[in-house]
């Protein structure tokens, strides 16, 4: 079978050149050539088309094989270049090949030229593979050199071989002093032995551990970092490195924090009402019991009595509820996931917020299908994430002709969707592709991490949420969350 070769062949004799075809077809190539023997001639088939090998006669009347050479490397392009004289000194081709040819050979005798030719592929073919590995190293060194998160590669002991700019910027040591530290220069004392044998466990059994540090900067300073530890292995298998990228998210955190407490102090004036009547019910249900016994106490039987105690204690039981229910879920808490009876939640979710909705004469609507019994979620989260998007209803509402919300759900093979529907003001196409962008907000008062910490949330939970709406027609928020037949804990 015969193998292609793009030739450019630099000579002036047609007969010489045809010799030089004819052999390299008895070797199977099929050689796809052209024939130039002037400078300019040369440059513009360089430009016009790629070429495998170049073979150049050393002397012709206008041009030389040193000149052809030149004119190559002036180009950059790295070919194969061979050449071919009918009478050339041992002196002159070292001097040739010094220059940068790669073979030599006398016209009489071309049984070299296949084998040369052969070698010249192989090694030109050996340089591009090295030159684009070359080439691969350095954009990867200038993309490690130049990203915001530090980078460092450590050996299997642990000791620091190399930092990037970002390292220097974040914990404050330099690149120069860094080598031959280990990364205990950043321990802050915050995590106990336990917490780094976890992590070398995972590390060992997962081949990665990603994670959050506590960690010290070298002037003393605390920060929080989001670190991922990965091995470096070479052919044979064995761990050779360690890297390890670090981004500073204290500032991060701080603003969700700022923005969480922000949102909470928000959602105790929706869920204020709810917390006076709820609360106002049972004290005077309680109050009321405790007058009968006084007045009473007397005159009843001790089965009598136990009846109006059992009935305070319920009542305290309903406070104690909700009191639970008010404590604010923390989005950097891990979620206590149990099995939610969605009707029992919604009833009481609904109690905490019916009536300041009922005040600002938006009506909410539920519709809680039989077969959406139980969710799979922590309680205290799903109302932190249910309030959330009743407070962007109901600003949404403001204004609005029969303003309402209707809470529906339904099962979804083994998901549970929970759907919000509103009919305010709605959000226009350009702007919902922001809506989960930090910082990113419609309101005028709006912090914008409001559905960041909902979105975040209820990820720690396995769950997601979709959002769509139309420009004076309403909004549509759709939560999805495992669902659970299991009614054994059901919360």
């Amino acid at each position: 079978m015969t193998k292609l070769l793009r030739l450019l062949i630099i000579e002036d004799s047609e007969d010489d050149a045809f010799l030089l075809i004819l052999e390299l077809r008895r070797g199977g190539y099929e050689p796809a050539f052209e024939r130039v023997d002037t400078r300019e001639a040369m440059k513009e088939a360089l430009g016009q088309r790629e070429w495998d090998v170049i073979i150049s006669d050393y002397i012709m009347p206008q041009f030389s094989g040193l000149d052809a050479l030149r004119v190559l490397q002036e180009s950059g392009l790295d070919i194969p270049f061979i050449i071919v004289s009918g009478n050339i000194g041992e002196d002159i081709a070292v001097g040739a090949m010094k220059a940068g040819a790669h073979d030599y050979f006398i016209k009489g005798n071309l049984t070299r030229l296949v084998p040369a030719v052969e070698r010249e592929l192989r090694d030109a073919e050996i340089r591009c593979a090295r030159k684009q590995a070359e080439e691969g190293r350095n954009l990867l060194a200038a993309a490690i050199e130049s990203t915001a998160d530090a980078v460092v590669v450590t050996d299997p002991k642990g000791f620091i071989r190399y930092v990037n700019p970002a390292f220097e910027h974040i914990t404050g040591y330099t690149k120069s002093e860094a080598p031959g530290l280990t990364l205990h220069i950043l321990d802050s004392g915050k995590h106990d032995e336990a917490f780094y044998e976890a992590l070398r466990d995972t590390l060992r059994r997962d081949g990665v551990w990603t994670g959050r540090l506590f960690n010290k900067k070298k002037d003393g300073t605390l920060y929080f970092e989001d670190c991922t530890f990965s091995p470096v292995k070479n052919d044979s298998g064995n761990i050779i490195n360690y890297v390890s990228v670090k981004r500073d998210v204290t500032d991060k955190i701080r603003l969700e924090s700022i923005a969480e407490s922000v949102n909470m102090m928000n959602n105790i004036g929706y869920i204020f009402s709810g917390v006076r009547h709820e609360i106002g019910n049972p004290v005077n249900t309680i109050s009321m019991i405790l007058n009968m016994l006084k007045g009473k106490f007397g005159t009843l039987e001790q089965p009598a009595i136990e009846r109006y105690i059992d009935d305070a204690l319920h009542q305290v039981s309903r406070m104690e509820y909700l009191l639970r229910t008010l404590k604010n879920f923390n989005m950097f808490e891990k979620p206590d996931l149990k099995n939610v009876l969605l009707r029992d939640f919604m009833e009481k979710f609904l109690a905490l917020v019916g009536e300041d909705f009922k005040m600002k004469g938006i009506k909410i609507i539920t519709s809680i299908d039989r077969k959406t019994q139980f969710c799979h979620a922590d309680p205290r989260a799903l109302q932190q994430v249910m309030i959330n998007l009743l407070t962007n209803a109901a600003d949404a509402l403001n204004g609005r002709q029969n303003p309402k919300v209707s809470i529906t759900t339904s099962k979804l093979d083994n998901t549970i969707q929970i759907r919000l529907e509103d009919n305010g003001c709605g959000i226009s196409g350009e702007k919902i592709k922001d809506l989960f962008k930090p910082f990113y907000t419609s309101k005028a008062q709006g912090t914008g991490l409001g559905l960041v910490i909902v979105k975040k949330v209820l990820a720690k939970m396995n769950g997601t949420i979709e959002i769509s709406s139309h420009k004076d027609v309403g909004t549509v928020v759709d939560i999805y969350l495992p669902a659970s037949e299991d009614e054994a804990g059901a919360a």
